[in-house]
């Protein structure tokens, strides 16, 4: 490297002056070639940007998907040599990454869209959208994590985590949206073929790379036990049911191990009791079972079917809530 010689003078207090030759000096030539190799530097880790990205929207293969979108979402374009004005947020590219997703199934229910008011990107789904528009939130704590969101709500209705391989569905966030709010605006068919589509996402994350899924409230199997907030028994709420059961035409009994047991119809039967009297584990916490000849109900579909179990159960929320993962929910 060429280096230019630089003189020091220090004026020292008994009138003498010291004079000091630096060598340290980069000289104007080297200064340039540095310049150059940082510029090529940005420029080839923008070409490198643009290969993933043309990776994300082409490839047929789920692993080289997923290994795209996770490589986009840590990528850092801009340096302090280059900077590109225009460019996709880190929540952008979980939008892209579950669209291909979706695509790569066959499913174009979800519609991908931008916002020039917003400078987002956001996805729609027919048939509710004049009520709202879906994005992700990036988890500020965990990396790799995503919060989808309901945007004119907040309502975080599931949570995705790349690097850990989990997804997540909250409860408390279905409820509010898609029962409460929803329940007054849509008809049950309209809704549930979202639910459907979420159930579906669930199911590509399980199938194609391995996650673990939990479906909670929108879980259809026979099996599932939708554990509440409270351990212990929530007497006084069981008797409120048995008033309001008694009122619809439904009759709540007692069965064999001291569980509520509520038949709405031949083949759909609504169980309120301890994991251990549900499914024979041995915890007792309180839970809820849903089983239907089918399998392809849960108790997101009772609540929003069902008037006085939705009534019953928001009128005691504080009790009978369904449980949230508190590690990534409120």
């Amino acid at each position: 490297m060429n280096k230019e010689q630089s003189k020091t003078v220090i004026f020292q207090p008994d009138g003498s002056v010291d004079t000091f030759k630096q060598e340290n000096v980069i000289s104007t030539s080297a200064r340039l070639q540095n310049y150059n190799e940082q510029l090529k530097d940005s420029l080839n880790s923008g070409i490198a940007f643009t290969e993933l990205l043309d990776r994300l929207i082409n490839t047929s293969d789920p692993h080289e998907l997923l290994d795209s979108a996770m490589q986009l979402i840590s990528y850092r374009l801009n340096s302090a040599f280059l900077v590109f004005p225009q460019q996709y947020s880190r929540s952008d590219f979980y939008l892209i990454f579950l669209g291909r997703l979706l695509q790569q199934h066959n499913s174009d229910q979800l519609i991908l869209q931008s916002s020039d008011h917003n400078h987002e990107l956001y996805q729609e789904f027919p048939g509710i959208n004049n009520q709202g528009y879906f994005i992700f939130q990036v988890d500020p704590v965990n990396e790799g994590g995503a919060y989808y969101v309901e945007k004119q709500t907040g309502a975080q209705l599931f949570y995705l985590n790349f690097a850990k391989h989990i997804v997540k569905f909250n409860p408390a966030a279905i409820t509010s949206l898609l029962v409460e709010n929803y329940h007054e605006k849509f008809v049950y068919p309209t809704v549930r073929k979202f639910v459907l589509l979420l159930i579906k996402m669930g199911e590509f994350f399980k199938e194609d790379f391995g996650f673990d899924v939990d479906f909670n409230i929108l879980d259809q199997s026979n099996s599932a036990v939708y554990a509440i907030i409270k351990s212990d028994i929530p007497q006084e709420a069981l008797d409120k049911l048995f008033v309001v059961a008694s009122r619809a035409g439904y009759m709540l009994q007692t069965g064999p191990k001291g569980e509520a047991i509520l038949d709405l119809k031949s083949d759909l039967v609504v169980t309120f009791g301890t994991e251990h009297q549900l499914i024979g584990n041995k915890k007792d916490q309180w839970a809820i079972n849903v089983k239907d000849r089918e399998a392809t109900l849960s108790w997101f579909d009772l609540l929003f079917n069902y008037d006085f179990i939705r009534d019953w159960y928001l009128d005691n929320i504080n009790t009978l809530e369904i449980q949230v993962d508190p590690r990534y929910f409120n």
